[in-house]
């Protein structure tokens, strides 16, 4: 395969899934976009990336004098002038890599089309009210008829029962990048949730 920096961005664009590239077709217009591997890929540990029509811009915009850095190399090799932190390049090695040995296309057009199916399975729950339907993989949704819920305690009760659910400040929120994560879990969280809610908020 192409070594770390090879690759062009249109090829990455393609391993985030050959199916769903359609979804990202506005993307061109951008002058930046951010991608978080480590939930749309399923990497197993924190990988970002940003990719910038104009790369001089991560100069201007982020540079940061650290002569204690690279000082024997000098500037060239010192990313901290062109990078929000400099350990962050190897999250460049982490992505080629898991690429190398895994199928990053298959892995988030997996994620698409659970996200779709799940949020059918939403959709179709009179308990629950499904949020931003056209968000691609994320599956945001509040119990139906209550939204008097205190979600830090409805998520303490959860925790307590063994599941850990996310939640913003009035709708909780799943993202299916785990293969574990199934439908049939999908629906058992659902009536946990459900259940702990309604006994215990």
């Amino acid at each position: 395969g192409p070594r770390p920096g090879e690759r062009d961005q249109a090829g990455l664009r393609d391993d985030l899934s050959s199916k769903y590239r359609y979804l990202a077709a506005e993307l061109a217009r951008a002058d930046s976009i951010t991608v978080d591997c480590h939930k749309l890929l399923n990497i197993s540990m924190q990988c970002s990336c940003v990719l910038v029509r104009e790369g001089a811009l991560l100069n201007s915009s982020s540079t940061v004098t650290a002569p204690y850095l690279f000082h024997k190399y000098g500037n060239n090799v010192d990313i901290s002038q062109r990078s929000f932190q400099c350990g962050r390049r190897a999250d460049g090695f982490k992505l080629w890599f898991c690429d190398a040995v895994d199928d990053l296309d298959a892995q988030a057009t997996l994620v698409f089309d659970r996200a779709a199916e799940m949020k059918d399975i939403v959709a179709g729950d009179e308990r629950f009210t499904l949020l931003y339907p056209n968000s691609p993989t994320h599956i945001c949704f509040r119990v139906t008829g209550r939204e008097d819920i205190d979600y830090e305690t409805a998520v303490e009760g959860l925790r307590q029962r063994g599941s850990f659910i996310e939640y913003y400040v009035d709708y909780f929120r799943l993202v299916p990048v785990n293969p574990a994560f199934t439908v049939q879990v999908l629906k058992e969280v659902l009536d946990l949730i459900h259940d702990v809610v309604m006994t215990e908020c």
